[in-house]
């Protein structure tokens, strides 16, 4: 658990970091944004791309196969219940759709995948890559038909994100028997060290953009930010420790599973949201409320798939 502790140590100076340059104006709303697409659109890649180069091993694809399994049936089962649960509630259509989205799909990319590769390394970098293209299959499908408000899937859109043609690239890598040269993985390695500091820099500066008063007066919300934060890693990890009896699942693994889904809502929900004016202020604050609730849950969670696997 000390090297749990250092690592979350070293997140919580980049997230003060960035929220102090937020607060002295280095950083501000322009700077935010373009920070978002260098770390999104060419180091977050570089980091993905290395992890193909973890040692291949049977066991390490039957993880794969078991993370994409568990991830598929969490989407699945998760959009199928909350949308049946919310049909009879009387609240606003959009604020529904938001509700579903935000609670479904978390920040797999920006947070998940350092923090997958901190914790367990190459091998929780690559299982992330493979969750988070679960991730893409149901929310260019299903949560782009619900932002449009009409029959339209963006599948092929997917394929326009730099993270997903890097996670589709390193599974394949990973899987073929050639490995990079090291004076390459190398370089791969030193561009991706950066998504860390990058994506908690960032992830401080929004913080320090939110109206916290605004924030704690929107009780659905506080749903959404307990569904997601403890309500829905709290189940998978039941089911996970169930299929677990039956197969053997190696405890990195589980974890992954576990953590990837107790993230805070994704930042493509407040994006979509504004582009087709679903609720957008609903979204952001939600958004908002689970990544601040998100800096203890983490921790608990963490703690909990140590302790447990």
């Amino acid at each position: 658990m000390i090297q749990v502790y250092i690592v979350f140590f070293k997140i919580f100076v980049f997230l003060v970091l960035g929220f102090v340059l937020n607060k002295t104006k280095v950083i501000n709303s322009t700077s935010e944004r373009a920070l978002s697409d260098i770390l999104l659109k060419a180091v977050l890649p570089f980091m993905i791309l290395n992890s193909s180069q973890h040692t291949y091993s049977t066991d390490a694809v039957n993880g794969m196969i078991t993370c994409a399994a568990v991830a598929i049936g969490y989407y699945a089962v998760s959009l199928l219940i909350l949308r049946l649960s919310l049909s009879k509630v009387n609240i606003l259509e959009d604020e529904k759709r938001i509700m579903i989205t935000c609670t479904v799909f978390a920040n797999t990319g920006f947070v998940g995948f350092p923090l997958m590769e901190s914790l367990f390394g190459s091998y929780g970098l690559l299982l992330a890559a493979v969750y988070n293209l679960c991730y893409n299959l149901f929310f260019y499908t299903y949560a782009v038909y619900l932002f449009s408000r009409k029959p339209r899937f963006a599948l092929l859109d997917m394929f326009k994100s730099t993270v997903s043609v890097a996670s589709i690239l390193a599974i394949v890598l990973f899987i073929i028997p050639w490995r990079m040269p090291a004076f390459i993985s190398d370089t791969f390695k030193l561009l991706g060290d950066m998504t860390v500091p990058l994506s908690m820099m960032v992830m401080g500066s929004m913080l320090a953009s939110v109206n916290i008063k605004k924030l704690l007066t929107d009780k659905k919300a506080y749903v959404v930010s307990a569904l997601r934060l403890i309500v829905l890693p709290g189940i998978v990890m039941g089911v996970v420790m169930l299929i677990s009896n039956w197969i053997t699942i190696a405890p990195e693994t589980k974890s992954v599973i576990v953590l990837m889904t107790s993230l805070p809502c994704g930042s493509m929900n407040v994006i979509f949201a504004e582009n087709n004016d679903v609720a957008p202020h609903f979204s952001a604050r939600t958004v908002s409320l689970s990544m601040v609730f998100m800096l203890v849950t983490i921790m608990f969670w963490t703690w909990a798939v140590k302790t447990v696997f």
